[in-house]
C-alpha cells in the first residue's frame, strides 16, 4: 500500500505546491467554482452513500455531466460550466470516492452499476425530463448505456476522450493496466504525477496538471483503487449500437490515457454520429481547450436563436470595443484618455466599453456606453482580493489562478463579437482576450490592439524553484504564441518607454525582456489621464476641491480593491502622531468601493471617503500622498510633482519590479517597505519628512495618449498595403 508520507515526485511537487491532507472532503455549501453559484444544491442518499450534485443556470436547455473517474471530481469543468450556464441548465454531480459525494470503505461500494444509478438517481432528484448528456472519458460509458437504455429522455449525447468497453483484452493495454495497479498500490503521489502528466501531455500544462493534482488529493489510493476496478472488466458497445439520439464524439488524436482509436469506435458504434477530432489534442479537451469544448457544446446542443438580424456591410456603422483591466481604476483611465484622442482622429468612429467594476462604475460617471453584455463578466478584482494576504500579493499566482475568470470571459467576449460587428478591438492588458486568441487564433474576427504597460512576469520569492519554474513556463508559452501567430496583433503598444521594460531575462534560457519588447512592440511613452499644466495652479484648484489654504493635505489611497486595507489601517494609526507633530493636518483616507468605512475608527482630522472621482485632480494638489505601489496613481504623483511614498504589495512583481525601474527612470522611485509601516511613530515620521522634501522628478511625457491613438487609428486605417 502506498506509504503517505512518502517524498513527492519533483514534478509534482514544482507543479502542484501545496496540496491539502489527502481524502479532504471540499466544503459541503462551497460552490467549486469561483465565479458562479448553484441554482441548487444537495445530495441524494444511495443505500447510505451521500452523492452530490448542483444544478447552475436558469434556463434553456438541459446538460448533464456524468462523473468520470475519481481522480478526478466536479471543479474540473471550471472552465465549462460558469459559462455554459449563461446558456443551458446544467448538472453536475461528483462520483463516489471524490470531491464532496462519500467514500464507501470497500470494494462493493464501488461498481459500474452503482455509478450509473448514482447519476440516473440524480437525474430523477432534479426531475429533468428531457436532457443531453457529456461523458467526458471512463463516462462515456455511462452516457452511452443511458443513451440506450431510456432514449425517450435523452436530447444529445457527447462523449470526449471516452470509451465504450474497458476490456484488457489486448496484451499491450493489459500490460499498462497492470503497470498501473502496481503503481497505484505502491506509490500513490507517482501515480498521481503519472496520471496528471499523461492526460495533460500539451505543451505548457503545468495548471491544469496543478489543478489534477489537487482533485486527485481529493481521494485516496484505496478508494481510487476501489473505483478503478469498478470502471475495469465493462462494455456498452451493443448499447453504443442502440443510441439513436444526436451524438457527437470528441477525441485528441494524441490522447496518451485513451488512445484515439477508442474514440473512433464510439463513432462507428453510433449510426450517424460525428466526430470531432482535436489534432495534436491530449486526453481532457473540457479543462485543456475550454474554448473549443464550449462552443462545440453550445453549437451542437443548443438552438438557434428564433430571430436575428444580419446588417448588410455598408450599413454598418463604425464602432471600436475597448477591453480595459477591471484591476483599480489606473487603466481604464488612461483608456478613456486613448479613446477621447482617437475620437478626435475619427470622429464618426463609436467606442464601447467590455469591463466590470470599478472601471465600469468610473466610464458610466464619464458618461461612456458600458455594453450590456459586460454584466455576464466575472469580477478580476475580486479574484485578486480573495488572494491577498496582509499588504501582500504574489502577482503571479494571481494571474496564474485567474484561468476560470479568463476562460469564462473570453467567452463572453466571443458571444459578443460573433453578434454584433466593431471595426476594431483595443485590449489594454486584456489577458483572456490575448491568450485565448492565441490559443484559438480562428476566432479572431477584427483588427486587435494589446496594451500593456510591463512585459514578463517574474518570480520574486528568492529561492522559490517552483516560482520561478512556472513563471519561465508562462512567459515561454506567451514567446511561443506570439512567435506563431505574429499577426493576431495588429499592433501592441507598450505603455511606456523603452528604458521602462526591464533588462532581465524571462526565464533560463529565453530572452531578454527588453529586447523581446522591441522587437513586438512599439512605445507610446506613459499615458496621462490629463494635462499635467491644467492643474498646475494647486491654489485655484484647492479652493475648487474644498480645501482651506491654511490646511496640510495629505491623501492615502489604494485603488479600486480591497487589497490596500491594511496598508491604510497602518497609515490611520501613524495619524496621531503626524497630528500632533502637524496640528493643521487633514488626513483622507480613500478606501474604494471595496472598503467599509467601518474599519476605521473616528479621529480629529481624519476624513474617510468611500470614492473620489478623479482622484488625480486631488492628488495633484496635496502636500503629501500616501499611496500603494501600483503605476496609475504613482505617475500622476510624478507628472503633477507632489510629494508623495508608496508602499508596493510585497511580492507583486509588477509593482516591485516594474513601476519602481519605471519611478527611478523618472527621479521619482519613493518606494517604502511596508515593514516600515508596523511602526507608527516611524511612520509618522517618514511621512512628514517626505512632505518637505525637495521635488526633482523628471518631466512625464503627456502626448502617450494621443501616441497610443495614432497608432491604433493607423490600423483601423489599414492603408499600408496602398503606400
Amino acid at each position: 500500500m502506498s506509504k503517505p508520507d512518502r517524498p513527492l515526485p519533483e514534478r509534482l511537487a514544482r507543479n502542484a505546491g501545496p496540496l491539502p491532507a489527502p481524502g479532504a472532503v471540499p466544503a459541503g455549501h462551497a460552490s467549486p467554482y469561483e465565479t458562479v453559484e448553484p441554482v441548487q444544491q444537495g445530495f441524494i442518499d444511495r443505500d447510505g452513500v451521500p452523492i452530490w450534485y448542483a444544478t447552475w443556470g436558469n434556463s434553456g436547455p438541459w446538460i448533464a455531466f456524468a462523473p468520470p473517474f475519481q481522480i478526478v471530481h466536479s471543479q474540473m469543468l471550471k472552465g465549462v460550466v460558469p459559462y455554459l450556464s449563461q446558456h443551458f441548465r446544467i448538472i453536475t454531480t461528483d462520483g463516489r470516492g471524490n470531491g464532496r459525494s462519500g467514500r464507501p470503505a470497500q470494494q462493493d461500494g464501488y461498481s459500474f452499476d452503482h455509478f450509473y444509478g448514482d447519476f440516473v438517481a440524480v437525474l430523477d432528484a432534479v426531475g429533468v425530463q428531457r436532457v443531453a448528456l457529456v461523458g467526458i472519458s471512463a463516462a462515456a460509458l455511462t452516457v452511452l448505456r443511458l443513451a440506450a437504455e431510456q432514449p425517450q429522455r435523452i436530447t444529445h449525447l457527447v462523449t470526449a476522450g471516452g470509451f465504450a468497453e474497458s476490456l484488457a483484452g489486448e496484451p499491450e493495454l493489459a500490460r499498462r493496466l497492470e503497470m498501473e495497479d502496481a503503481l497505484l498500490r505502491s506509490d500513490w503521489p507517482g501515480y498521481v504525477d503519472w496520471f496528471m502528466a499523461t492526460i495533460f501531455s500539451e505543451p505548457h500544462s503545468t495548471k491544469p496538471y496543478e489543478d489534477g493534482a489537487h482533485y486527485a488529493w481529493a481521494t485516496r489510493a484505496d478508494w481510487l483503487g476501489w473505483c478503478r476496478r469498478a470502471w475495469l472488466g465493462n462494455d456498452v458497445r451493443a448499447l453504443a449500437r442502440q443510441v439513436a439520439c444526436p451524438t457527437l464524439v470528441i477525441h485528441g488524436d494524441e490522447d496518451r490515457r485513451v488512445g484515439y482509436a477508442r474514440g473512433c469506435e464510439i463513432h462507428a458504434l453510433v449510426e450517424g454520429s460525428k466526430m470531432l477530432t482535436v489534432a495534436a489534442g491530449g486526453h481532457v479537451t473540457a479543462a485543456r481547450d475550454p474554448v473549443l469544448f464550449n462552443r462545440t457544446l453550445r453549437e451542437f446542443i443548443g438552438a438557434l436563436p428564433r430571430e436575428r438580424t444580419w446588417t448588410r456591410a455598408m450599413s454598418r456603422p463604425r464602432r471600436a470595443l475597448f477591453i480595459s483591466s477591471p484591476i483599480g481604476l489606473g487603466h481604464v483611465q488612461r483608456d478613456l484618455a486613448i479613446a477621447r484622442e482617437l475620437r478626435k482622429l475619427q470622429p464618426d468612429l463609436a467606442i464601447e466599453w467590455f469591463t466590470t467594476d470599478p472601471a465600469a462604475a468610473y466610464l458610466e460617471r464619464e458618461g461612456e456606453r458600458l455594453h450590456p453584455i459586460t454584466r455576464r463578466l466575472a469580477n478580476e478584482s475580486r479574484h485578486f482580493e480573495a488572494l491577498a494576504g496582509e499588504h501582500d500579493l504574489s502577482a503571479f499566482f494571481a494571474l496564474r489562478t485567474m484561468d476560470e475568470v479568463m476562460s469564462r470571459n473570453f467567452m463572453t467576449f466571443v458571444d459578443l463579437v460573433e453578434a454584433e460587428h466593431y471595426d476594431i478591438v483595443v485590449g489594454d492588458e486584456a489577458w483572456e482576450v490575448d491568450y485565448h486568441y492565441h490559443e484559438n487564433p480562428e476566432l479572431k474576427r477584427q483588427p486587435y490592439v494589446f496594451l500593456t504597460d510591463f512585459v514578463g512576469c517574474l518570480p520574486m520569492e528568492e529561492g522559490n524553484a517552483r516560482e520561478a519554474a512556472l513563471c519561465a513556463d508562462r512567459n515561454a508559452d506567451e514567446l511561443e504564441h506570439v512567435a506563431r501567430y505574429p499577426y493576431l496583433r495588429d499592433a501592441a503598444i507598450f505603455v511606456g518607454n523603452r528604458e521602462d521594460v526591464t533588462e532581465q531575462t524571462f526565464g533560463p534560457g529565453l530572452p531578454g525582456i527588453r529586447d523581446w519588447t522591441d522587437r513586438n512592440f512599439c512605445y507610446c511613452g506613459y499615458c496621462l489621464p490629463f494635462d499635467p499644466s491644467a492643474l498646475a495652479d494647486t491654489e485655484r484648484l484647492r479652493a475648487r476641491l474644498g480645501y482651506r489654504s491654511d490646511e496640510k493635505i495629505a491623501i492615502a489611497a489604494v485603488g479600486g480593491t480591497a487589497t490596500g486595507i491594511h496598508l491604510l489601517k497602518r497609515i490611520a494609526a501613524a495619524f496621531p502622531r503626524m497630528k500632533r507633530e502637524l496640528p493643521q493636518l487633514r488626513l483622507i483616507l480613500v478606501t474604494g468601493p471595496r472598503l467599509s468605512a467601518d474599519a476605521f475608527a473616528p479621529q480629529p482630522g481624519l476624513e474617510l471617503r468611500p470614492y473620489v472621482h478623479n482622484l488625480f485632480e486631488h492628488l495633484a494638489c496635496c502636500d503629501l500622498a500616501l499611496v500603494q505601489g501600483g503605476l496609475s496613481t504613482t505617475m500622476e504623483l510624478v507628472a503633477t510633482r507632489r510629494p508623495f511614498l508608496s508602499f508596493p504589495l510585497q511580492r507583486h512583481f509588477e509593482q516591485c519590479v516594474h513601476v519602481r525601474q519605471r519611478l527611478a527612470n523618472y527621479a521619482a522611485d519613493r518606494s517604502v517597505d511596508y515593514a516600515a509601516t508596523l511602526d507608527p511613530d516611524a511612520l509618522a515620521l517618514r511621512a512628514l519628512g517626505a512632505m518637505h522634501e525637495p521635488v526633482r522628478y523628471r518631466p512625464v511625457e503627456t502626448d502617450g495618449a494621443a501616441r497610443a491613438a495614432r497608432r491604433i487609428a493607423q490600423v483601423l486605417d489599414n492603408r499600408g498595403g496602398s503606400r
